[in-house]
């Protein structure tokens, strides 16, 4: 069917249709009439364009997905249930930022000719090695949600404490931003074309912009969110704190260690803020710091052993073992045109 879900105040996600500007249906209520023994009836609808109501928060939305969150679940990896149950608790925390914003953001930069790491070489010493621009770019497009605070540039990441973001209004951008990120004095984007800013190094153009429902879930839940429930979150928060602690008593240590070189520390200081570009990057690695990281990996192996058992010793269809060719095309194709691929 043609038509918007509307996020209301209210907590009740409904219906309108193209061809009406004044009514708008609860969705439930939709399902219950056309689809009442149809348990995927409202995936019908995760293209459809979302409208967020004025003053929409993020507990209100989680109660207007409440019926759909076995289903939303399942798609997006996320505990829904428990984010809903934790929302529903009381609590005193002040809001931390103004409002959170969903924006579609594309950017765009080379992709460069990496050669393997050497033998015993560190990761600093691998990443300002010289590497070989290629004709090719990445070109990444995601959906977003970040908190913002009125007055301040920076954007900060929702994946919070869940009663200090649940009653923060959320607003859909219906702007997006197409960013080139230039490198060695290469504009991407000439910024002498009307339309086209210049932020430092990074250039960027501006249109218009929409979102359908699976897109906002997935910038809510996915990109900001991100962990799998508000328990996880908080482990895993606990866990970077502790980290953060370690580094900086690490740095106290090494300043104390370093009194001598204050003056020779702040004349760099000087020259990196001054633009000098022979500044190099340093990658240290803290005790556990990729701990989490590991488990997540093993756990992951383990259950796809699992998986690969059960499929070997009780599916009746045949187990796939092997390479399997990806099929590509004969020739790269836009619209009329044949793309010439040669180096």
């Amino acid at each position: 069917m043609e038509g918007i879900l509307i996020i209301c105040i209210d907590s009740i996600l409904r219906f309108r249709s193209d061809y009406d500007t004044t009514i708008a249906v609860p969705m439930l209520s939709v399902q219950e009439q056309l689809g009442k023994n149809d348990p995927l009836f409202f995936l019908k609808y995760f293209r459809n364009k979302v409208l967020i109501e004025k003053g929409v928060t993020i507990s209100n939305i989680f109660l207007a997905i409440e019926p759909w969150q076995a289903m939303l679940s399942t798609w997006l990896e996320i505990d829904i249930a428990a984010y809903i149950a934790e929302i529903r608790k009381p609590s005193q925390e002040e809001p931390i930022f103004d409002w959170i914003s969903i924006q579609r953001i594309t950017s765009v930069h080379r992709v460069y000719q990496r050669k393997d790491m050497k033998d015993d070489e560190k990761l600093s010493e691998y990443f300002n090695r010289e590497h070989t621009p290629t004709k090719y770019f990445n070109i990444e497009s995601v959906c977003m949600a970040s908190g913002y605070r009125k007055g301040d540039k920076e954007h900060y990441s929702i994946s919070e404490y869940i009663h200090e973001i649940k009653n923060i209004p959320v607003i859909a951008s219906d702007r997006q931003i197409l960013i080139g990120y230039d490198d060695n004095n290469t504009d991407i984007l000439n910024d002498k074309c009307f339309g086209i800013y210049d932020n430092r190094n990074i250039k960027y153009i501006q249109g218009t912009t929409s979102f359908a429902f699976y897109e906002l879930m997935e910038a809510i839940f996915n990109d900001g969110l991100f962990y799998n429930s508000p328990q996880t979150a908080c482990h895993s928060l606990e866990m970077i704190k502790e980290m953060l602690e370690i580094i900086d008593r690490g740095n106290m240590n090494h300043e104390k260690d370093n009194k001598g070189c204050v003056n020779q520390q702040e004349n760099n200081s000087r020259n990196i803020n001054g633009g000098n570009d022979d500044g190099e990057l340093n990658v240290e690695f803290y005790d556990s710091a990729f701990d989490p990281l590991i488990e997540h990996i093993e756990t992951e192996r383990e259950y796809w052993n699992y998986i690969k058992l059960l499929c070997h010793s009780h599916g009746h269809l045949p187990v796939r073992i092997g390479t399997i060719n990806e099929a590509k095309v004969p020739e790269y194709r836009f619209y009329n045109n044949i793309i010439d691929d040669e180096s």
